[in-house]
């Protein structure tokens, strides 16, 4: 195999796909990533058996071929290299001369032959969206996924195509975010378990305005961009019934700006215990106080102005709950809808529909 090619756009492939490479692996070959060439392009593939994603960079074929080298070592060589053209040609025995400008190296590469396969299903209908919408969608729940692997179950967020909607759930039994957007058209009904390092790798190569397509086959999740697949196994288990934690009826419903309350989250819960971060909310009418105490170091207080006509109510959260659901919000106003100091509370936007989360309260 001999190519060339542009060292800036093979860097852009690298770093697309070489985070999904762990430091540490069983089996050596899932240490590197494959590169292959195509008609006009090469192919370069990274897997770790649970995520894998193909990109492919513009290059110059001189003879076709395919080898495996370190994703690690590969990826610092090319960020050092000077912005020229980058010549790769495979030696005897797999070893690999990489050119650019005046530096050249020598690379011991692997066999492709034992590197897995990465083969997308055939979806029957893909679900096109805005490549910034996605990235949204997963900012508003992926705070909410949980860390205990004693529930598998709960380790990714749930997907669930139905009808001319697309929502996203995330629940670690403490608290529930959940996402909805409308579709351009009808899809087929289809639901899955994304894993965390899938969502945080679909996430990390999304942005700007170009569309996306996604779909849900077999036991995978795939993503598809113009040049790009990213896979993802699904995760095996039974999300719970989620829409039996969405509370019913609120009939205190609290309007502040969303800026004050973080500030003012942030101020108080400094003095807060370190582990659960407790802070005590106190609501009147046209007020809402914060106060947090810590037995040790001392205690903290502040009010807001907020639009607030009901009774009296004292009600305690974990303030990292409240603060991660309200960054990704990206809303002036919110509202925090409450039932009574015992029962969940509800944040989400003041202006727009389909983005809510649900947290439990605390005794304090």
């Amino acid at each position: 195999m001999e190519v060339q090619l542009d060292r800036d756009s093979f860097l852009r492939g690298l770093q697309m796909v070489q985070n999904i490479v762990e430091p540490r692996q069983a089996l050596p070959i899932l240490a590197n990533v494959l590169i292959q060439t195509g008609y006009d392009a090469i192919r370069v593939t990274a897997t770790d058996l649970e995520v894998g994603a193909t990109v492919s960079v513009p290059a110059k074929i001189a003879s076709p071929g395919a080898i495996t080298l370190s994703a690690r070592k590969l990826g610092e060589i090319v960020k050092e290299l000077p912005v020229a053209a980058l010549s790769i040609r495979v030696q005897e025995n797999s070893w690999v001369s990489l050119r650019c400008g005046g530096a050249s190296y020598k690379l011991v590469g692997l066999s492709p032959d034992d590197f897995p396969a990465l083969t997308p299903g055939e979806p029957s209908a893909w679900v096109t969206l805005e490549s910034s919408t996605l990235k949204e969608m997963l900012d508003q729940t992926s705070f909410a996924i949980s860390h205990d692997e004693g529930r598998y179950a709960l380790n990714g967020i749930l997907f669930s195509v139905q009808g001319k909607e697309i929502r996203l759930v995330a629940t670690d039994g403490h608290r529930l975010a959940l996402t909805v957007r409308a579709l351009r058209e009808a899809m087929p009904a289809a639901t899955g378990i994304v894993p965390r390092k899938g969502v945080q790798e679909i996430a990390r190569v999304l942005g700007g305005s170009e569309e996306v397509e996604i779909a849900l086959v077999e036991n995978q999740f795939v993503l598809r961009m113009p040049n790009f697949v990213m896979l993802a196994r699904l995760i095996e288990g039974q999300f719970p019934n989620y829409e039996q934690v969405l509370p019913k009826s609120h009939p205190r419903r609290v309007t502040m700006p969303r800026g004050a309350l973080t500030a003012a989250l942030r101020r108080v819960s400094v003095m807060s215990e370190e582990r659960t971060k407790p802070v005590k909310l106190v609501l009147t009418p046209g007020t809402l106080k914060l106060m947090a105490y810590h037995p040790e170091l001392g205690e903290a207080e502040e009010t807001l102005e907020v639009s607030y006509a009901g009774e009296e109510l004292t009600i305690g959260f974990n303030s990292r709950y409240l603060l991660e659901a309200l960054a990704p919000l990206g809303a002036d106003q919110i509202v925090l809808e409450l039932n009574d100091g015992m029962s969940p509370g509800v944040l989400k936007s003041f202006e727009e529909e389909g983005t809510l989360c649900v947290i439990m309260p605390m005794r304090i």
